[in-house]
């Protein structure tokens, strides 16, 4: 008969090292140097990099034209304000900016200060 108790340890041992090389299954893959929360991208922000970013400058405080940043306005506001256009902006189609990416974009903005 074999010894029960050295197939028990043999199994815990063999148990431990596969654990202990197996990366743990919270770990995400990260670039060198960022962090979770640094490397999550809004879904607003590359939106907002593609269309308004060009005038209203990449953190939304353009000198140029009226700053973003704070934003102050609601969806309902900054809707009406992109499909109509005013003061020296243009007005965008739904057909070159969607009611969801402007909510994308209004929801970016919003995180910035």
């Amino acid at each position: 008969m074999k010894n029960p108790s050295g197939l028990f340890f043999t199994g815990v041992i063999a148990a431990a090292l596969a654990g202990s090389l197996a990366p743990p299954l919270a770990a995400a893959p990260q670039e060198r140097g960022s962090t979770p929360a640094a490397s999550a991208q809004m879904p607003g922000q590359p939106v907002y990099e593609k269309v308004c970013s060009r005038c209203h400058g990449a953190d939304g405080k353009s000198k140029q034209v009226p700053a973003l940043v704070p934003f102050g306005w609601n969806y309902s506001q900054a809707l009406d304000i992109a499909r109509h256009g005013g003061c020296g902006m243009p007005a965008f189609s739904e057909s070159e900016l969607s009611d969801e990416e402007l909510k994308q974009i209004v929801d970016y903005l919003k995180t910035l200060d």
